[in-house]
């Protein structure tokens, strides 16, 4: 395949991510259908098949983007602290900037977060397993620095403490109705509930050495 190709099956790719991932945020991905998609890329269905084998294949693929473009903003701040608990407090902050930056990536995300792996051997869910897991090591080797720092707990398997703190995360990015109405109640912004979330999530972690000093300060 010449340059001249590959630039322009890349470019018909991307054309097909950003329909989409628009279609998604605006209406779900019940709601969204190859053909749709096709027609939002100005290319034939047959053309998407030929990128994508199914839905799922080409949501796995939207839902692998969008997480490796969070996991560059994030590294880019969490590059800027020196601590492990520092990166650990920066790493959620930086995802609740990112997607209040980017309203039309938030909705698509707090889709997507439901996706259901139809074929855990497709390439596309491949991609999207090996980039969120690099969000998981990100954590990790921060949560590693701080156990070593005396910032975080001694107890704590990184990776595994990483793992459930994303998840544990991921759900407040996608609450209940009820969890909505109650926020909406109290005069909650999302905004807010997700940095209460994060710094929930972030304390309890902290070692016993960093408590004490906080407590004697």
């Amino acid at each position: 395949m010449t340059p001249r190709m590959q630039r322009k099956k890349k470019k018909k790719k991307k054309a097909i991510l950003d329909a989409a991932e628009r279609i998604v945020a605006d209406r779900g991905m019940a709601g969204m259908t190859m053909g749709e998609v096709a027609d939002a890329a100005d290319v034939a269905t047959g053309t998407l098949y030929l990128y994508f084998k199914n839905k799922g294949s080409l949501l796995a693929a939207v839902n692998a983007r969008l997480n490796h473009q969070v996991n560059i903003y994030i590294k880019e701040k969490m590059d800027l602290k020196k601590t492990g608990l520092e990166k650990v407090v920066a790493m959620g902050q930086a995802t609740v900037e990112f997607f209040m930056e980017n309203p039309q990536k938030w909705k698509a995300v707090t889709e997507l977060y439901q996706m259901k792996v139809q074929d855990p051997h497709d390439p596309n869910v491949q991609d999207f397993l090996e980039v969120t897991n690099e969000m998981v090591q990100m954590m990790a080797q921060a949560y590693q620095q701080g156990i070593e720092e005396g910032s975080i707990r001694q107890d704590l398997d990184p990776v595994a403490t990483a793992i459930y703190n994303r998840m544990a995360f991921g759900n407040a990015f996608t609450p209940t109705t009820e969890q909505k109405m109650l926020l909406e109640h109290n005069k909650i912004t999302p905004e807010r509930y997700l940095s209460v979330a994060w710094g929930l999530i972030s304390h309890s972690t902290r070692g016993v050495l960093l408590e004490k000093k906080v407590k004697k300060s």
